[in-house]
């Protein structure tokens, strides 16, 4: 027997015990850090790529947005995946890989399903679809995606402080780790009563978002607005149209003015927009009797595109009082 041998009790000993797991999740602010860089190259890439084709991509619409989800996917899947070793280029800066519990870089199809979680309500925020012809479901559980997956995200983030996970990475089984060391992450399960928190928000969202809609729908003009939004939108190449009437205050002489504004996104052909502006004024005029007491009537046409990614459009506003567009009208032979 060894001098150096442990003393016979009669008992097994234990087995050795394995390196406990030391490797731990990146911190929120270099998550955010990476984040806004990846977002400054992939914009990047969209605009040089979105400039050259700038009437051909104005014809797109709402299309737009799944162009750039497209262009964007590349770059998030596949260097988020274990093709690039979990780490886009803002990941390599700040240290940080996406990874699964064991340590290993996520595979592409997790890696898709990753970046279709995150990204998906933000290129459906801002779609430019016409609110007259959209469904009501449609529009209400766009909203919920475009508003409700975000703040989930966001406060599971912020809140979670044991992973970090928000959605897309709970939906992936995926973390965010630290770079610079390997192996197994030393993480604990996440709290389980976020989930009943979520549960409340989620239905203080929905409950708030119906209020407002109620209130929306009593006001006295909006009726009507939305009545002059359905007219624009039945009009040849308009993607969508809205509507506001306000009260501008000049802030040298004090005097008030009521101005009714038509916003129109329009896909037709360029140095047609002042046409355009016109037949709209005619069909404004004509459905809404009370635009007649407004103080100027303005059409902006609006043409563009935006691919969430990259964004370019150009405004041609066109105004008059209510009287002179009649007489531009009548000048042409329009009532």
């Amino acid at each position: 027997m060894s001098l150096f041998s442990p003393p016979l009790t009669g008992k097994p000993q234990p087995p050795i015990d394995p390196l406990t797991p030391d490797r731990g999740i990146g911190s929120l602010w270099r998550r955010i850090v990476a984040f806004v860089i990846d977002s400054i190259i992939v914009g990047i890439a969209g605009t040089l790529i979105a400039l050259p084709f700038f009437d051909t991509f104005s014809r797109l619409g709402a299309w737009g947005r799944l162009v750039g989800f497209c262009l964007a996917l590349p770059y998030f899947v596949l260097l988020n995946s274990r093709i690039a070793d979990g780490q886009t280029l803002g990941n390599r800066v700040m240290h940080l890989q996406v990874v699964d519990r064991r340590g290993e870089p996520i595979s592409v199809p997790k890696s898709f399903v990753r970046y279709f979680v995150l990204s998906v309500p933000f290129f459906l925020n801002k779609l430019t679809l016409p609110i007259t012809r959209t469904p009501e479901v449609i529009t209400y559980l766009l909203g919920l995606v475009v508003f409700g997956l975000p703040a989930v995200t966001i406060y599971l983030m912020l809140f979670n402080r044991r992973t970090r996970q928000g959605l897309h990475d709970l939906a992936a089984g995926s973390y965010v780790a630290d770079a610079d060391k390997s192996g197994a992450l030393a993480v604990l399960p996440m709290w389980k009563g976020h989930w009943a928190v979520l549960g409340i928000l989620v239905v203080v969202g929905v409950v708030g978002g119906k209020v407002l809609e109620a209130k929306l729908m009593s006001l006295a003009d909006f009726p009507a607005m939305l009545a002059d939004a359905r007219v624009v939108e039945n009009m040849d190449h308009v993607q969508s149209a809205g509507v506001s009437d306000s009260t501008w205050t000049s802030s040298s002489s004090g005097e008030k003015r009521r101005i009714y504004v038509v916003t129109v996104f329009w896909s037709g052909t360029q140095n047609q927009e002042e046409g355009l502006a016109k037949q709209v004024a005619s069909r404004i005029l004509e459905n809404n009797p009370r635009v007649a007491d407004r103080d100027l009537l303005r059409i902006v046409v609006v043409r563009g595109y935006d691919l969430g990614i990259a964004y370019a459009q150009r405004s041609d506003p066109f105004e008059d009082s209510p009287a002179g567009w009649k007489a531009k009208l009548q000048a042409q032979g329009q009532p």
